[in-house]
C-alpha cells in the first residue's frame, strides 16, 4: 500500500476588523489567543526536539558585511529554523506543516484585506523561525528592516545582498511572532517592547523612554509588525 502523509491543520482563529484596524493604524497589533493552548504546547515541544537537533545560538550582525558575531549582551537566545525546514528525524513533521499552514492562511487573510492595504505577500518568501529564551534571555532594541530605498517594502533581497530561500527581490513586509510561553505572567518579564517609527523620526522613544508599547506575551498570542514601521 502507498504511504500517505498526514498534514495537521491548525485552526488559527481569523483577524477581527478592529485588529485588522489597528494593524493598519498603529503599524502593529497584538492577536490574543490566535492558537490555542493545546496548540502551542504541541509546538513548544516541537521546538524543544528541533533545537536539539539543529539549534543554534542567535546571532547580531550581518553576514553579508561580515559582522555577524554572538553578543550576549545584546542578544541572548537559541534559534533553529522551522521554514526552511529541519531534518525530518527532528521533532513533529505534521506539528511544523500544520503551523506553516496557519501562517500561509494568515498571509492570505492580511493579503486579502482592504486594511492595511498590503502588497502581494508571496508565499514562498516566508521564513520561519523557533527562537528559545532561557531564563535571563533577551534581544535588546533593534529594527531588522529600516525605512529607506523603496519605503517599508525595501528592496534588498538580491544574491548581491545575501538572497533569500525564494530567490525573492523584496525584503520582509511582515513580522510575525507567536508566543509559546505557557502560564506566563507580568511579573516573569519579558514582554514584548515595540517603538513605533514615527516617534524615533520624530526624536522620541529614546531607550527607556515611555514611547514604547509593552505587549503580552501568553500562550498563543500573536504579534504582528509592520517592517521598518515599529
Amino acid at each position: 500500500a502507498e504511504a500517505c502523509r498526514c498534514v495537521m491543520i491548525l485552526l488559527a482563529r481569523p483577524l477581527r476588523t478592529g485588529e485588522l484596524e489597528r494593524l493598519h493604524r498603529n503599524r502593529y497589533v497584538v492577536v490574543p489567543d490566535w492558537l490555542t493552548r493545546a496548540q502551542t504546547g504541541r509546538l513548544q515541544a516541537d521546538a524543544v526536539a528541533v533545537d536539539a537537533d539543529s539549534g543554534f545560538e542567535s546571532a547580531v550582525g550581518s553576514v553579508n558585511f561580515g559582522t555577524a558575531r554572538v553578543d550576549t549582551d545584546v542578544r541572548r537566545s537559541r534559534q533553529c529554523s522551522i521554514y526552511p525546514p529541519p531534518r525530518n528525524a527532528a521533532g513533529s513533521v505534521t506539528e511544523r506543516d500544520g503551523l506553516v499552514s496557519a501562517v500561509n492562511g494568515l498571509r492570505r487573510e492580511l493579503e486579502a484585506a482592504a486594511l492595511p492595504a498590503l502588497p502581494r505577500l508571496a508565499p514562498f518568501e516566508t521564513e520561519l523561525n523557533y527562537l528559545l529564551y532561557p531564563i535571563g534571555g533577551h534581544y535588546k532594541r533593534h529594527l531588522d528592516q529600516p525605512r529607506g530605498n523603496s519605503g517599508w517594502q525595501r528592496q534588498g533581497r538580491r544574491a548581491a545582498d545575501g538572497g533569500s530561500i525564494s530567490g525573492g527581490s523584496l525584503r520582509r513586509v511582515v513580522s510575525f511572532i507567536l508566543y509559546l510561553n505557557d502560564e506566563w505572567e507580568d511579573a516573569d518579564g519579558g514582554a514584548l517592547r515595540i517603538f513605533p517609527a514615527r516617534r524615533r523620526e520624530a526624536g522620541e522613544g529614546a531607550e527607556g523612554e515611555e514611547a514604547a508599547v509593552s505587549a503580552a506575551v501568553s500562550a498563543g498570542s500573536a504579534a504582528a509588525a509592520e517592517e521598518a514601521e515599529v
